[in-house]
């Protein structure tokens, strides 16, 4: 099993590792009430989610542990950069089964 955070700060959903590394894992959209995504990786993308929570759900949803460790791999890590209020919105813990 590996362990994540996903962030919502706005703007962007965050990854954060138990090791302290933090990448950009998803853009989002957020208009008239709905909320809206494009994984950064493979950009799937998907929509009409009514709630930030429902954000969080529906792209852990499409996670497996192979394809976020392939992106903190390829990203830079944000962790350092010291910009990010990763308290200013929700977050969501998974677990994701290592195959």
């Amino acid at each position: 099993m590996r362990c994540y955070t996903l962030y919502y700060p706005g703007g962007r959903v965050y990854a954060g590792d138990t090791e302290g590394h933090l990448i950009a894992l998803a853009l989002v959209s957020h208009r008239n009430g709905r909320y809206s995504y494009t994984l950064e990786g493979n950009g799937f993308a998907a929509g009409g989610l009514d709630t930030a929570h429902a954000l969080l759900e529906a792209i852990a949803s499409q996670l497996t542990a192979e394809y976020v460790e392939a992106q903190f791999h390829h990203s830079p890590d944000l962790a350092k950069a010291d910009v990010f209020d990763l308290t200013a919105g929700p977050h969501l813990n998974i677990r994701l089964p290592i195959f």
